[in-house]
């Protein structure tokens, strides 16, 4: 175990990280391409489950690792889809909001042995919509509501991956 961690491992030991990743319920995939030492871009598709709702995203990405090494800060704009149950529209509703996502993340690269090669990426995302909302009823004498609305969840994940 000690020999992971041995020497602090740089953002841009590969320039090409490919990766899978699971959620509480959901997975996804990235694509990473690093810039420099301290930049990369990339896109990122995911459809994940926690206790406010479900997501599904797909997202270009831009992230910055503050000292050159493991830990990043990110964030994603795309197309989103957020699901919730019980929301704002009270006990009598579950909705749905369709539109422009934001996805502001954390997390670190870390590499399993040799710079570069196989990697695990755990991190956290917060997945913000905003669209159009549409309130579903729950019971038959409601009606369905529309409007402009936001939607957010809270994901944690884990990635493995192969940079090369």
């Amino acid at each position: 175990m000690g020999s992971i961690f041995a020497q602090e491992k740089t953002a841009d030991a590969r320039a090409n990280w490919i990766s899978g990743e699971v959620s509480v319920i959901g997975g996804g995939a990235r694509y990473e391409r690093m810039l420099g030492s301290n930049l990369s871009v990339g896109a990122n598709v995911y459809f994940s489950g926690f206790f406010l709702g479900n997501d599904l995203g797909i997202d270009a990405s831009v992230r910055f690792y503050p000292w050159g090494t493991t830990f990043f800060a990110g964030a994603g704009v795309g197309y989103h889809q957020h699901q919730a149950f019980d929301g704002e529209y009270g006990t009598n509703y579950n909705y749905t909001t369709r539109g422009v996502g934001i996805t502001p993340e954390a997390g670190w690269k870390i590499d399993l042995g040799n710079a570069g090669g196989f990697f695990i990426q755990p991190g956290i995302k917060v997945p913000i919509t905003l669209g159009k909302t549409e309130a579903f009823p729950s019971v038959p004498n409601l009606t369905i509501k529309t409007n402009f609305g936001v939607g957010f969840n809270l994901v944690p994940y884990i990635g493995a991956g192969y940079a090369f």
